[in-house]
Formats: structure tokens, C-alpha cells, sequence
């Protein structure tokens, strides 16, 4: 039950075409905001709590849109669960994460010597594509099992 009873007034074109509009404006927002906190993280070394705010509203978007695409089914738009496609989108985020610890290694004078970078970038690269690897088998294997059930679902339906 909806609290706010409103009528359309716009046919399926208009709709599909506002639909598209938001969903890029959702992905930019999306992408900005990620950007935002990093930027404000490390080029302007603003403390975690300076951004919280913000790192919050990400993670709602975040959280809610895999929840929303798992259930749906849906894995991704440009490729299908694999582990051709856990090994790149791993790779990604491993390269990412090794880009901040350097970057946040150098700024704190973390680094002694050229080991001490090298030894915590294959730390955090080695973990972060671990656990991204994992987490995306684990939604792959959650998405090949759900599209088996809404495919059973639309096969007893045109049975009847």
C-alpha cells in the first residue's frame, strides 16, 4: 500500500524515457560521491568523520542497489558471473586499494624503504582482491541460483 495515491500521467515512452534519465543521473551521483570522499580523504586529508555523511549515503545506495540486483537477478550489464569476471573486477579493485595505500603511505611517511611500499601494497592488493573475488562468487553463484527459480517461476506460469 502506497501512502501517496498519485495517477500517472505520463504512457510507458515518457516513463521509459524518465526511467533512463534516472537511472544515469543515479550512476553519476553515484560515481561522484565515491569520488567525493576520496578526494576529500586524501587530497584534502579531511578526517573520516568530516565525511561520514557522505560515506553513508554511498553505502545506502550501494548495499541497496546489490540487494536490489541479486533479487532481481541481475549480475551486471556488461558481463555475465564467471571467474573471468571476478578475476577482472577483482583485479580493479585491487589496483585501486594499492593506489590509496600508496598515496596515504607516502603522505604519512609510513615508507622507510622501498620494501616497506612494496610489502604493504601486495598486502592490501593480495586482501582486497581476495575478498572482492569471493564476495562477487558468492553474488554469482546467488544470481545463476535465482535466475534458475525465476526461470522455473515463468515456466509454471505459462503452464497455466
Amino acid at each position: 500500500m502506497s501512502i501517496f495515491r498519485w495517477k500517472k500521467v505520463v504512457d510507458e515512452r515518457e516513463e521509459m524515457e524518465m526511467m533512463r534519465v534516472e537511472h544515469y543521473m543515479f550512476w553519476f551521483a553515484f560515481w561522484a560521491l565515491l569520488v567525493s570522499i576520496f578526494v576529500q580523504l586524501l587530497a584534502m586529508r579531511a578526517s573520516f568523520l568530516q565525511v561520514a555523511g557522505e560515506w553513508i549515503v554511498f553505502m545506502l545506495m550501494a548495499v541497496g542497489t546489490v540487494i536490489g540486483e541479486l533479487k532481481g537477478g541481475h549480475f551486471d550489464y556488461i558481463s555475465r558471473p564467471g571467474i573471468r569476471s571476478y578475476l577482472k573486477y577483482s583485479a580493479v579493485a585491487a589496483v585501486a586499494s594499492m593506489g590509496v595505500v600508496l598515496i596515504r603511505g607516502i603522505e604519512g611517511g609510513y615508507y622507510q624503504k622501498p620494501l616497506d611500499a612494496v610489502l604493504s601494497l601486495l598486502i592490501s592488493g593480495i586482501f582486497t582482491a581476495g575478498l572482492t573475488f569471493l564476495c562477487l562468487a558468492a553474488a554469482g553463484a546467488f544470481v545463476k541460483r535465482r535466475r534458475r527459480k525465476l526461470e522455473k517461476e515463468f515456466e509454471e506460469e505459462d503452464e497455466d
